[in-house]
């Protein structure tokens, strides 16, 4: 054998045996490396449970923005319900209202015509609808539902 084969074998032999040191070191960190990559999978699954929960909540905190919107809109609709109802009973007793006859009569007599009692329950709707209250036409559906 030649010197330069015999070194050129013993480069080989030496890189051989830093690859082997290479890969057992390789194989060493190899559970360290699976455990870590099961923690980060575990962590993974943590920020999608969490990324979830935050668009969950998200959606029911605007969920209850537009309940609350809306429940707003309904009350201002339901004042103005109310405020026109009253203006139209007033309007009522003051064109049945006789001369010298106080307004307050007149008002009460209003309210026994199928008219006022008619604009009394819109008023008095209107109101509870205001208040977040039941309404005639609730208080009808339920009693409806307890005959069925």
């Amino acid at each position: 054998m030649r010197p330069k084969d015999g070194q050129r074998h013993a480069a080989e032999l030496k890189r051989l045996e830093d690859r082997k040191t290479e890969l057992e070191n390789a194989l060493a960190r190899l559970p360290r490396d699976e455990a870590d990559a099961e923690e980060v999978m575990e962590l993974a699954k943590e920020v999608e449970l969490l990324e979830e929960q935050v668009a969950t909540a998200h959606a029911a905190a605007q969920s209850q923005d537009n309940v609350m919107t809306k429940f707003t809109d309904v009350q201002k609709a339901a004042a103005a319900n109310r405020e026109e109802a009253e203006r139209q009973l007033d309007e009522l007793a003051k064109s049945i209202q006789q001369p010298g006859e106080t307004f307050e009569r007149a008002y009460s007599q209003a309210l026994d015509t199928d008219m006022g009692r008619s604009l009394m329950l819109t008023r008095d709707d209107a109101q509870e609808l205001e208040r977040g209250g039941v309404t005639s036409m609730e208080l009808d559906e339920a009693r409806k539902n307890l005959v069925r």
